[in-house]
């Protein structure tokens, strides 16, 4: 399954890894060109192109940041991701970095309907307690206090309970997709 540089499409760890460290390079490699073009025109570091060299380093330097970040964080793996869609195929969000103020949390999934959410993460070593605590608070400050959230570390209670998400009679798809652009929101 080839990665998509969409929120809450599989592979968008992983495409994000590749599509920021060619803009980190990229970004440099102008800097170091304007630099070195303004370094053999004029003898002095004190020119525009100095400063432009470095006004682009700004970007250059938090695409990088971005780099390392999604370099920390693994996604979910493509098996995972086909039993889940063979499931409930539409109804999951993604490859998900979910940072509280305290901790990063890698959610390889969501499963969003209107009136629940259902995430799995696999770091048992985590207090999950927290990233609850942190995305009901989320949920009610976005006008969500009504939806269950629940994320499991074992994946079997999370693919069963996917199962019983996917059973439900559709329910409001305007409220689904804010659930869904919120997770993206506060995904990486």
């Amino acid at each position: 399954m080839k990665g998509s540089t969409k929120k809450g499409t599989f592979g968008y760890i992983k495409a994000m890894r590749k599509k920021t460290i060619v803009h980190t390079i990229v970004l440099f490699a102008i800097a170091l060109l304007i630099f070195f073009a303004g370094k053999l025109r004029y003898p002095s570091y004190a020119t525009m192109f100095s400063i432009t060299a470095i006004v682009v380093c700004i970007p250059a330097s938090m695409r990088c940041v971005s780099f390392i970040m999604f370099m920390i964080h693994k996604g979910g793996d493509e098996e995972f991701f086909r039993e889940c869609e063979s499931m409930a195929e539409g109804i999951c969000f993604y490859d998900s970095v979910i940072t509280t103020s305290e901790k990063s949390y890698d959610v390889y999934a969501f499963a969003v309907s209107s009136d629940s959410v259902a995430g799995y993460c696999s770091e048992k070593d985590k207090d999950i307690a927290k990233l609850e605590k942190h995305l009901r608070d989320m949920f009610d400050k976005n006008g969500y206090a009504d939806v269950v959230i629940k994320i499991f570390t074992s994946k079997e209670k999370f693919l069963t309970r996917l199962s019983e998400i996917s059973k439900k009679t559709a329910g409001d798809p305007k409220k689904t997709s804010g659930i869904e652009g919120l997770l993206g929101n506060l995904s990486l």
